[in-house]
């Protein structure tokens, strides 16, 4: 059994991430977390006492991430050794097939590009845009080896972006298991209309802990979907190097 002040340390940090998508009340954030409701609201009116949350002052009374969790949120991105490791390997990627290119990190039902090199944007570490696991190639790679992971996001109800979106958890599954026959995830207008995405995983400790992935209007799946792959590789191999 985990310590009390190490439960108290993983609820506080799954409450900021619940919070990052939408304004919450303590009840629905006891529910969330399957916690009781005062063990919530106490651990809610912490964090806004201590400049983490702010709190609307209707009778809703909902919680949302102040100023200072996105400036924390920046930092951190922009001296994460993980992101700051991958900028040579974005910027090629882009380079050599001309599309998007975005490493990006999981968090909570999402994925986070961290890193991100288009025509117009040098790769540098930054948080840049949360988008679903579910129906984008950089989410998926995610979902087919991250196990536990996978099941907490398809328990969850999932949005349809497009009329190709998967949302039935057994055809995710399915999709998951072709992810790690292939070594890549696809994603062919299932979040953005017209817009197609290859990813493959990047480990670190034996762990898929990003995705690299280039995206845009004219990605060639297959050919795109070779140097995402070799690169992937590439990246876990010097993360490998850099731990010894």
């Amino acid at each position: 059994m985990p310590s009390c002040e190490a439960w108290y340390v993983a609820r506080t940090m799954q409450t900021l991430e619940l919070l990052a998508f939408r304004p919450l009340s303590a009840p629905q954030v006891a529910a969330a977390l399957q916690v009781h409701p005062r063990t919530a609201r106490r651990l809610l009116t912490r964090l806004k006492d201590e400049g983490y949350l702010t709190r609307t002052d209707d009778a809703r009374r909902l919680y949302s991430p102040s100023m200072r969790v996105v400036a924390l949120a920046g930092q951190i991105v922009a001296h994460a050794p993980l992101a700051r490791r991958a900028l040579p390997y974005v910027a090629r990627l882009h380079e050599q097939t001309g599309a998007d290119a975005h490493l990006a990190v999981p968090s909570y039902q999402s994925a986070l590009c961290v890193v991100h090199h288009d025509a117009d944007t040098t790769a540098r570490p930054q948080p840049r845009e949360l988008v679903p696991s579910h129906c984008t190639a950089t989410g998926k790679a995610l979902l087919g080896w991250r196990d536990p992971w996978r099941e907490s996001v398809l328990s969850q109800p999932l949005e349809r972006f497009t009329e190709r979106t998967l949302v039935d958890p057994a055809d995710l599954e399915r999709d998951a298991e072709l992810t790690r026959e292939r070594g890549y995830a696809t994603d062919d207008g299932e979040f953005r209309d017209g817009v197609r995405a290859v990813a493959a995983p990047v480990f670190s400790g034996g762990e898929a802990v990003a995705a690299l992935g280039a995206s845009g209007p004219s990605v060639d799946i297959e050919a795109v979907a070779e140097r995402v792959v070799v690169l992937a590789g590439e990246l876990t191999h010097a993360l490998q190097e850099d731990h010894g």
